[in-house]
C-alpha cells in the first residue's frame, strides 16, 4: 500500500521537534543516573571483569555440541515460578533450572530428528512456553515446547510451516510470522493456548506489504501497533486489532538490509532501534552497528538520533544482537561481543574470546537484566552489566 510523500517540515515544527529529542534525551540521562546509583550488589563467580561485565554464572554443556541460541524464561517449576534458561543445539532444546549459589540443573529437554534448531522464539511474559523455529538455511517450521499436564513430559506443537521469513513472539502468547508463497506473503498472528495449540479462530491475518518483511518489533507505548522492516528498506507500522496496514516509510538507502530491534513511541513520535549487518565503513568514526532513528508517522520523515559504531581498534562486522532497554550487544567477527549505550552513542563494555573460545551468540535475559552470552563449544556464560 503505496503513501503519498509527506509535507516538508515547517521551520516551527523543526523547532518543536529538536525541543521533543532534547527532552526526551533529558529524562533519558536522568532515569540512566538513577539506574547507576540502584544498581545491585550481586556476588560474582571470580575476578574476571570484562570492562562493565561481571560473570555471574557460567553453564556448561555436558554434550559439548555447538549450541546455536539462548533465552531466559519464566517455568512453573513444582507450582512455582522461577527464572530459568532455554539453551538449543541443532538437534536438542533444554530447559535448566537454577539452584543455589549459580548453579544450575537440566530439568526438560525437547529432541528433534528430521529438522535442525535454526533459534528459540521467546513469547514475552508467557510461563511454561516457548517456541522454536526449524530449518536448515531459512525457518521451515515452527514448534511450541511445553510440558504436558499428564505425566509433566515434554511436548511439541507444531505451529506453521512452509517457507517463512520472520517471526516475533509477542505479548498476550501471541506469534507473528510472515509466510511467502510462489505469489502472495502471508503476516499470521496466532494466541497460544495453554496446551500451546492455537485454534482456527485464534488466528488473525495482518494486511501483507508489497515486498517481503524481514523483522517485526512492538510498539512500546502502543499496545495495538506492530511495526516491520522490508526488503526495500521500509518500515510498515499496523494496527493489532483490525489487520490493517497503517503506514509505510522509507528509511533510506544508507540502512540496506537494516534489521529492527525495538521500537517505541513516546510524545507522537516513534523511535527505533536498528542493526546494519550488511553495512560498510561509511563513517569517520568506523562502521555502523546499531543506530536509534526517530520518525514522525504523519509526515514519514525521519532522522538519525545516535549511531554505534565498531569500537576503536575492532575490525569486521556485526554478526549478530540484541536490545534491551537503551543498551545494545552485539557478537563481532572477530568472536568478541561488545555492548553499547544507545542514548550516549558509544560502547560500554568489550568482551573478547576467552581461552581461545569466540563467541557465537549474544542475548539479553527476558527476566531480568543479565547478558546471556554462548560460546562456540556450547557452553553459555551469565553476565551483569555493571553501572
Amino acid at each position: 500500500m503505496e503513501e503519498p510523500p509527506g509535507k516538508p517540515l515547517s521551520c516551527e515544527e523543526k523547532e518543536k521537534l529538536k525541543e521533543k529529542l532534547a527532552f526526551l534525551k533529558r529524562e533519558y540521562s536522568k532515569t540512566l543516573a538513577r539506574l547507576q546509583t540502584e544498581t545491585a550488589d550481586i556476588p560474582a563467580c571470580g575476578s574476571f571483569n570484562p570492562g562493565g561485565l561481571q560473570l555471574l554464572s557460567k553453564l556448561k554443556n555436558p554434550s559439548g555440541s555447538c549450541c546455536v541460541d539462548v533465552s531466559a524464561v519464566w517455568w512453573g517449576i513444582a507450582g512455582v515460578r522461577e527464572p530459568c534458561v532455554v539453551a538449543a543445539c541443532e538437534d536438542t532444546v533444554s530447559l535448566w533450572k537454577r539452584l543455589a549459589a549459580w548453579q544450575w540443573e537440566k530439568v526438560y529437554s525437547w529432541h528433534f530428528v528430521e529438522v535442525p534448531v535454526l533459534q528459540i522464539v521467546s513469547v514475552p511474559n508467557a510461563v511454561g512456553l516457548v517456541c522454536v523455529a526449524l530449518g536448515s538455511l531459512e525457518i521451515r517450521e515452527i514448534r511450541a515446547l511445553l510440558c504436558s499436564s499428564v505425566g509433566d513430559r515434554e511436548k511439541q506443537v507444531l505451529l506453521s510451516s512452509g517457507n517463512i521469513q520472520a517471526v516475533l513472539g509477542l505479548t498476550g502468547r501471541r506469534l507473528v510470522s510472515s509466510r511467502r508463497t510462489l505469489s502472495d506473503q502471508h503476516i499470521e498472528i496466532l494466541t497460544l493456548a495453554e496446551d500451546g495449540g492455537c485454534r482456527s479462530e485464534e488466528k488473525q491475518f495482518l494486511m501483507p506489504p508489497e515486498e517481503t518483511v524481514l523483522t517485526f518489533a512492538e510498539v512500546q507505548g502502543l499496545r495495538e501497533a506492530l511495526l516491520g522492516t522490508t526488503i526495500t528498506n521500509n518500515i510498515v507500522i499496523w494496527n493489532l486489532k483490525t489487520g490493517q496496514l497503517l503506514k509505510k516509510m522509507h528509511i533510506g538507502d544508507s540502512s540496506q538490509a537494516a534489521v529492527c530491534h525495538r521500537a517505541y513511541s513516546e510524545m507522537g513520535l516513534l523511535f527505533v532501534v536498528l542493526s546494519h549487518p550488511c553495512a560498510k565503513e561509511r563513517e569517520p568514526s568506523g562502521s555502523p552497528v546499531f543506530q536509534l532513528i526517530v520518525i514522525n508517522p504523519m509526515t514519514a520523515l525521519s532522522r538519525g538520533v545516535t549511531l554505534c559504531c565498531l569500537p576503536q581498534g575492532q575490525a569486521g562486522r556485526f554478526l549478530e544482537g540484541d536490545v534491551k532497554g537503551h543498551l545494545a550487544a552485539a557478537v563481532l567477527t572477530s568472536g568478541t561481543i561488545a555492548v553499547w549505550d544507545l542514548l550516549l552513542g558509544h560502547c560500554t563494555a568489550l568482551l573478547p574470546p576467552v581461552s581461545d573460545q569466540h563467541w557465537s551468540f549474544v542475548k539479553w535475559s527476558g527476566t531480568g537484566s543479565h547478558l546471556l552470552a554462548g560460546q562456540k563449544d556450547g557452553n553459555i556464560c551469565i553476565f551483569n552489566q555493571l553501572g
